[in-house]
């Protein structure tokens, strides 16, 4: 398949680069924050685009889906996130505002594309149904909104799920935010980097402690100190704290908040064995029964065993990244594949009713 991934220059996150750049790891240090679907560049070869803002009002969702921050983003045209009112702490990866790369999308021809994700609403209805035989998905930014049908005239909504279901039909899908499979990051930072991980350390995930940035280890996490482990902080650029964990041994998470789970997603495409506990995350099925801890001295007394038992440690590594290539790389490539097959068969644009009209200005009240 060939495929387009699709965001505004008005959106938040994800990377800052022209088209014409198609180097993995460019690509992906251009980001302005999260890895996201890094994988269709990495591993099938998609084209990655910014598009211009449009008025029509489907395209104009992305209003209500942070709002807080909504009346702002307008300065991603011409300015970098940091200079964001509230953002001011984030270091995005590239140093260009989204503008800089944004192109029209009336002047894109999307039917050389078997398949376009469009995060957020970036292309409006009207361009959508006029490519009958491309497959339009779309996948709002946090999931919050417009992910229980599909609307908008496309024909698949992501709801950044990666439970294994792989629908027979267009609808919803699950689909990652963070796509990638085993070790699509392992490869891309191994390369970049020129040597094999360090594998040593304990990366602490972001979500274990409420300081932005994080400048300390909260006080829970002392036992793992006192046990001689050395507990690395996250960095606010992209490259930098994929480094980190590409170089640690271990991903754990303790308290804080829930998570969905991409930065586990993440470690485990690095070669870095995650622990936690899973029902602190909604991707759960990443953390294999063997690393579900539920208390600290749970977290020492697991990793203990594994710095005594190496080949142990690689056992449950490699289940962890089959669990991650079967869940967000396998069974959301074969839900495209047959999501492109059932709109193919038809070979025309499904209707538009004025009830689908309604539909779609009603998921703007959340």
């Amino acid at each position: 398949m060939k495929i387009a991934l699709v965001k505004q220059e008005v959106y938040q996150d994800l990377y800052v680069c022209p088209v014409t750049e198609k180097n993995a790891a460019n690509i992906l240090f251009s980001s302005m924050g999260r890895v996201g679907p890094i994988g269709l560049m990495a591993e099938l070869d998609a084209d990655f685009y910014i598009v211009k803002e449009e008025p029509e009002y489907e395209t104009q969702i992305y209003r209500k889906v942070i709002p807080h921050i909504s009346k702002h983003l307008y300065l991603l045209k011409t300015e970098t996130l940091d200079k964001i009112p509230g953002q001011e702490f984030k270091q995005p990866g590239s140093p260009y505002p989204n503008g800089k790369f944004a192109i029209d999308c009336h002047d894109i021809d999307w039917s050389k594309y078997d398949v376009v994700i469009s995060i957020n609403v970036s292309l409006p209805t009207s361009v959508v149904r006029s490519y009958p035989q491309t497959l339009f998905a779309y996948m709002i930014g946090e999931a919050n909104m417009a992910t229980g049908s599909v609307h908008f005239g496309y024909d698949v909504t992501m709801n950044q799920m990666a439970r294994g279901i792989v629908p027979k039909k267009c609808g919803i899908m699950d689909f990652p935010y963070t796509f990638l499979s085993s070790d699509t990051l392992q490869k891309i930072m191994q390369n970049h980097l020129g040597r094999e991980s360090e594998n040593k350390g304990i990366f602490m995930e972001i979500n274990s402690t409420t300081e932005r940035p994080v400048t300390k280890a909260p006080a829970h996490f002392q036992p793992l100190i006192d046990a001689g482990y050395e507990i690395i902080l996250h960095k606010q650029r992209i490259f930098d704290n994929l480094k980190s964990i590409y170089d640690a041994k271990y991903f754990v998470k303790m308290g804080g908040r829930h998570i969905r789970g991409n930065s586990v997603a993440e470690a485990v495409s690095l070669g870095t064995l995650a622990i936690m506990d899973k029902n602190e995350v909604t991707h759960h099925e990443l953390i294999i029964d063997e690393c579900d801890v539920k208390t600290m001295d749970q977290m020492v007394s697991l990793i203990n065993k594994l710095e005594n038992n190496p080949d142990l440690y690689q056992e449950l590594l490699a289940k962890q990244r089959k669990v991650l290539k079967e869940l967000f790389f396998e069974a959301p490539v074969q839900s495209l594949v047959n999501c492109l097959e059932e709109k193919r068969k038809t070979g025309k644009a499904k209707p538009y009713k004025w009830y689908n009209k309604i539909a779609d200005r009603l998921c703007f009240i959340k």
